[in-house]
């Protein structure tokens, strides 16, 4: 049924589940029909396997950006973190390439703003963290080409 007077013979439910680094599409299967309960026989299960990529953190990358951002940026360290959304590194990850999302944001910008500031209302970066992260990458490219 398409009008919302008939009782339909089926329902079609899309789920966007972001799953971790080594998350298996059959975890989430599983996970899945165990919140269904006893209608999990009734459903049909489609999965997108997409997984999620990493970049491990003990690469001459990691430590190059450690070097330069500590130049840049007094008593820094870096810290890894997960972020939900997706960016064009999956690719260059499962070609065997290394790849992070990295810059330096001015102190104007608080961590927990960060994530709201990308493809939503508003979306921004400040001039200020545009010219650190610009110099960081031109330093970065001086440290690891020599």
């Amino acid at each position: 049924g398409t009008k919302t007077n008939v009782i339909p013979d089926k329902c079609e439910l899309q789920v966007d589940i972001r799953t971790l680094p080594d998350q298996t599409a059959a975890e989430v299967d599983a996970m899945l029909r165990d919140a269904l309960g006893d209608l999990a026989d009734n459903v049909h299960i489609e999965s997108n396997d997409d997984p999620p990529t990493a970049s491990p953190t003990d690469t001459p990358l990691w430590e190059c950006l450690e070097r330069v951002s500590g130049k840049l940026v007094k008593d820094s360290a870096l810290v890894p973190f997960m972020m939900v959304g997706g960016t064009d590194n999956r690719y260059f990850r499962r070609a065997g390439s290394v790849g992070y999302g990295f810059g330096l944001f001015s102190k104007r910008i608080g961590f927990e703003d960060y994530a709201t500031m990308f493809h939503g209302n508003d979306e921004r970066v400040d001039q200020e963290s545009l010219t650190m992260t610009t110099q960081l990458w031109e330093a970065v490219a001086h440290d690891l080409l020599g």
